[in-house]
């Protein structure tokens, strides 16, 4: 079964190299651990491999080596931030993304020569459903990913776009890419599909907006530098800044706080990030397309 694949070759050379990226931090083999969720003996295990070995034999399964890689930093970014949800997110999203691509249908098919050349069971059963706001989040994704030279904009820990239902005033009623928007080289790959309640964080911050402004119903999360905001408000895009906040649970409550006292729509928050926050740019739009356009312009001379 497709599952038995994942679970038997796929996840634990995915876990063994997130295992080493939290070992480059400098964390220990007991602490690893506990946030890998699995034994010391086996983190020891793991860590007896070397990196680049694991990353050949995922390779040799079908999965793009220079995407793992990227995929496998920011799984010990959250990790070592203990966001767990953002983790087992990002990594189910990820292993979605695979079997939809059909990215392990040769492996599957040289361990099962049962099965047939035509066949294309998970590339059906892992895409998402129709829905006008799934859609409008996914065509948004592509523009973005499309952009040459978009990589610049992609942040450390990942890009999302969220757009809400109208009168949404909740996480539910928004949609966001399960995993994420992230850099691969000199290009990003989309990591998981659209789906109501798929980003937790930037949605969060869209309904701030939303709940004060109508033409706030959507929003792009980017890579922070100053060019960039100078550039958004050349273009006549109002910016605010927020941050630096005093830790990850702080966040929300500050940037509700400045909104609040906003009394013009707001187009962009400089978010300037703080203790283990990566800053970041919010460019809200009254679509998911809208704002993605206007993020682009970061890019422009």
């Amino acid at each position: 079964m497709p599952h038995e694949l994942v679970a038997r070759y796929l996840i634990p050379g995915i876990r063994a190299l997130v295992a080493h990226a939290l070992r480059r931090q400098g964390l220990g083999q007991e602490r690893i651990a506990r946030l890998l969720g699995v034994s010391q003996p086996l983190v020891s295990r793991y860590l007896r491999r070397r990196f680049d070995d694991i990353l050949q034999e995922l390779g040799e399964i079908g999965v793009d080596i220079d995407e793992v890689r990227s995929i496998v930093s920011i799984l010990a970014a959250r990790l070592i931030l203990q966001n767990y949800t953002g983790y087992m997110e990002l990594f189910t999203s990820y292993i979605n993304t695979l079997l939809a691509r059909g990215a392990l249908c040769s492996f599957h098919r040289r361990l099962d020569p049962r099965l047939p050349v035509t066949c294309n069971i998970c590339m059906n059963l892992f895409k998402p459903g129709r829905d006008p706001y799934i859609e409008e989040v996914e065509e948004a994704a592509k523009l973005f990913a499309s952009r040459p030279g978009v990589e610049k904009l992609v942040p450390y820990v990942g890009s999302n776009i969220v757009a809400a239902k109208p009168q949404a005033k909740t996480i539910a009623e928004v949609v966001g890419l399960t995993g994420a928007i992230v850099r691969v080289g000199d290009k990003v790959a989309i990591v998981g599909f659209p789906a109501y309640g798929g980003s937790k964080h930037t949605a969060s911050i869209l309904l701030l907006a939303y709940s004060k402004w109508s033409d706030c119903r959507a929003a792009v999360v980017i890579a922070f530098s100053e060019q960039c905001i100078e550039k958004l408000r050349r273009t006549g895009l109002r910016v605010i800044e927020a941050g630096p906040h005093e830790s990850p649970e702080k966040l929300l409550e500050d940037i509700a706080s400045v909104l609040e006292k906003q009394r013009d729509p707001v187009d962009v928050i400089a978010d300037r990030g703080g203790i283990n926050l990566e800053p970041v740019i919010y460019v809200f739009g009254r679509s998911a397309m809208d704002a993605v356009e206007r993020a682009l312009l970061c890019l422009g001379d």
